[in-house]
């Protein structure tokens, strides 16, 4: 069931088919008052915002994440989509390999997706995961011995960050030797409507991506809303804002909980969204 104002605080409004990400009137005042406040700039804008960004994980504290300085490539994407896009069309849907249950929007750009296995990985294709995975609000439980077949075949793996924004108690090190490209967004950190991230390579690759940003072509308004939005809300935002709702919807409702604020299991291992009981509260 998709959010609106007429969500009640009752297990009718659990999302078990589309797991919406978190927002709130916080948010929301936010976006009413971005530009009227906020007039786009453009001295530097890229630069600024490549900075902020790596303050913004520097300063993660309910979460440990290293290893990110060692990719030397900073490159802005319209969040983990554009990621991914820029993956699919640079090396070819049909040499993209996915695991069963990562974003359903590998799945929307081909119904049809032989999703891969540990044992069926292969050295003539290219693999994107993400981390957090979807499903569990956690790093994949074989993701270590995923990243070491991986290094093994030579397989280039991309780490698709968009859960980062909105997780907490992950530990993750992103200088395995398996890992060509990620990209993290703060998109579901609650600017959804206005997708902004990094993509972070140690070497470049050639594509949409770093077209864009080698001939300036970024959205500034997006950029710059990017910027502000760090500068307002800081990291880990959701956590810190709501941890004490999100414990009280999974004791009253039964469930268990996750890493990722917007999602929680069912006794029975399956994944629910809980935004709307949350915005309830």
């Amino acid at each position: 069931m998709r959010d609106s104002i007429k969500r009640q605080y009752t297990k009718e409004w659990l999302q078990f088919d589309r797991p919406q990400p978190m927002y709130d009137k916080s948010i929301n005042k936010f976006y009413d008052n971005f530009y009227k406040e906020n007039p786009v700039h453009n001295h530097d804008l890229d630069n600024i915002f490549k900075n902020k960004f790596i303050e913004w994980l520097d300063n993660h504290t309910l979460n440990s994440f290293i290893g990110y300085k060692e990719f030397k490539y900073l490159d802005i994407c319209v969040g983990c989509t554009q990621f991914i896009d820029d993956i699919y069309q640079r090396v070819g849907q049909e040499n993209v390999m996915i695991f069963e249950n990562d974003y359903k929007y590998h799945w929307r750009l081909n119904n049809n997706i032989n999703y891969t296995t540990l044992d069926t990985l292969t050295s003539t294709k290219e693999l994107i995961i993400a981390m957090p995975f979807p499903y569990c609000g956690d790093v994949h439980t074989d993701m270590q011995s995923i990243l070491d077949k991986c290094e093994a075949l030579n397989i280039p793996v991309h780490i698709d960050g968009a859960w980062i924004s909105c997780c907490r108690d992950i530990t993750f090190n992103f200088n395995h030797p398996a890992i060509a490209t990620f990209a993290i967004s703060l998109s579901k950190g609650g600017l959804g409507g206005n997708r902004i991230g990094i993509r972070f390579s140690k070497k470049r690759p050639n594509g949409a991506i770093t077209i864009m940003n080698d001939f300036n072509m970024n959205c500034q308004s997006l950029v710059s809303m990017g910027i502000k939005f760090i500068d307002t809300f800081g990291a880990e935002y959701f956590w810190k804002q709501y941890e004490s709702k999100y414990k009280k919807v999974c004791k009253d409702f039964n469930l268990l909980p996750t890493k990722t604020i917007h999602l929680a299991k069912t006794i029975d291992d399956k994944p629910v969204g809980v935004r709307p009981l949350l915005r309830c509260l």
